[in-house]
């Protein structure tokens, strides 16, 4: 057996490392962001509150098949009397601000009407943030109608932007000293899309033209509740941030060197992400994102009317809903809409994952890439964890678990997951701290 011959030169000795660039040295302080900076999570009323019977997803709930796990809200969370016990948690977590949504159909239950018990329940709610030090974040119509306004036709009313406008002045006259940041709708395009072309949310309607009369109606009911909330709550000795959450998906096109799927993602991005916008310029304080989807477009020709589809059959890594985890992602949501030179903040992002064992990670990693975007210069003023609680997820029911805190529904226990430890570091560092990263495979040491 002969000797393996000596590698010849410098290698020997391995002299040549030291002529190699050397690594930075290596950061182990807290990634901090901004002072003041909102950390908290998010709710919307019909997903937690329970009892909702007078909106028109109750009436849906009803019909077998339209929710996938066949579940009802019935008493959902019973975040209706138990908001203080849930409230307390947030607080123990040290989460400094918390986004809720006022249901409609409890406050007007028939039209014209107005219930003042329900106006001072969402003021106890209000007061119950106010009292823990938490700022306060309201949407005012989170996708729920109330049955009388869906019976008149919904969105397609004609006077449904009028009708909406005088629930906005009602309530910005009646709970707005209490709210510091409103959204005047929440995911326009996402209701668009599961309402009106794939119809799996009320009223189920797939029809391409009755869509684009509703984006219209949204679009003016957002503008015309910017101008009434400003009309009204300006110079009370506080700033008014009147803005919406928009459910940004970020695109790639899956093959580099494809012309057409580079079109599509262009155009799949300016009809998703930035339209809305487009419709509604100069009535924005703040830009609200939503960032759950990432898309890989490839162009098929094979339909007039199919002009991409989302590559879905790679084994990703997946939420318990189907979704692929792309936490990076949200980088490119930011800076997408960081165009229009307005604050950012992160109003809802998180994973549907009961055992919480790609929640930790997935939180850390997004974090990162929103702390690099505002390295970067974007303004971002707030990040809300999607959700404080395991929630009623829509047409999926009880199944999609994106809680921060795990409720068992049967028993209204609720149990913090890993995560809500995680997250609570987090808020009360005002940053990542560096041994956190290891959720991401970063180690600790090099």
């Amino acid at each position: 057996m002969t000797d393996k011959p000596a590698i010849p030169g410098r290698l020997e000795g391995l002299d040549y490392l030291s002529e190699l660039p050397q690594p930075r040295p290596h950061n182990h302080e807290p990634r901090m962001f901004p002072s003041g900076f909102l950390w908290g999570a998010a709710t919307s009323s019909h997903q937690v509150e329970g009892g909702n019977t007078k909106n028109d997803w109750y009436r849906w709930e009803q019909v077998p098949g339209h929710i996938v796990d066949g579940s009802v809200t019935g008493a959902a969370d019973d975040e209706y009397n138990r908001y203080e016990q849930d409230f307390d948690l947030a607080a123990g977590f040290h989460q400094n601000a918390h986004r809720l949504s006022l249901e409609w159909s409890r406050i007007e239950p028939a039209e014209g009407q107005w219930d003042m018990e329900e106006v001072l329940h969402y003021r106890r709610v209000l007061e119950a943030l106010r009292a823990r030090g938490m700022t306060t974040m309201v949407t005012i119509w989170h996708f729920t109608l109330p049955q009388w306004f869906a019976d008149r036709g919904g969105w397609e009313e004609r006077d449904a932007v009028k009708l909406f406008v005088r629930y906005v002045e009602f309530v910005a006259r009646e709970l707005g000293d209490l709210v510091d940041f409103w959204n005047t709708v929440n995911e326009p395009t996402i209701y668009l899309g599961q309402s009106y072309s794939i119809g799996v949310w009320p009223p189920g309607v797939s029809n391409q033209f009755r869509m684009l009369r509703v984006f219209r109606r949204l679009a003016k009911a957002h503008s015309m509740a910017y101008e009434t909330l400003h009309r009204v709550l300006d110079g009370r000795g506080r700033p008014v941030m009147v803005g919406m959450a928009q459910n940004v998906i970020t695109f790639e096109p899956y093959r580099k060197e494809s012309m057409a799927d580079s079109y599509f993602v262009w155009f799949a991005d300016r009809l998703f992400n930035h339209q809305f916008f487009l419709w509604t310029k100069k009535r924005h304080d703040f830009i609200g994102i939503n960032y759950y989807f990432h898309y890989r477009i490839k162009y098929v020709p094979t339909k007039f009317t199919q002009f991409f589809y989302e590559v879905h059959a790679e084994n990703r890594t997946q939420s318990d809903l189907g979704w692929e985890i792309n936490p990076q992602g949200i980088f490119q949501a930011i800076m997408g809409m960081a165009r229009y030179k307005l604050p950012i903040i992160i109003t809802e992002h998180g994973v549907a994952n009961a055992d919480d064992s790609k929640r930790p990670r997935m939180i850390i990693a997004a974090l990162m890439e929103v702390y690099h975007a505002i390295r970067a210069g974007v303004d971002i003023r707030g990040y809300f964890h999607w959700s404080l609680v395991d929630n009623f997820e829509w047409e999926k029911g009880f199944s999609g678990r994106f809680g921060l805190i795990a409720v068992d529904f049967a028993t209204q226990k609720r149990t913090p997951r890993r995560s809500a430890y995680v997250y609570a570091e987090i808020c009360e560092t005002n940053g990542v701290p560096h041994h956190l990263l290891r959720f991401t495979g970063h180690g600790v040491r090099w």
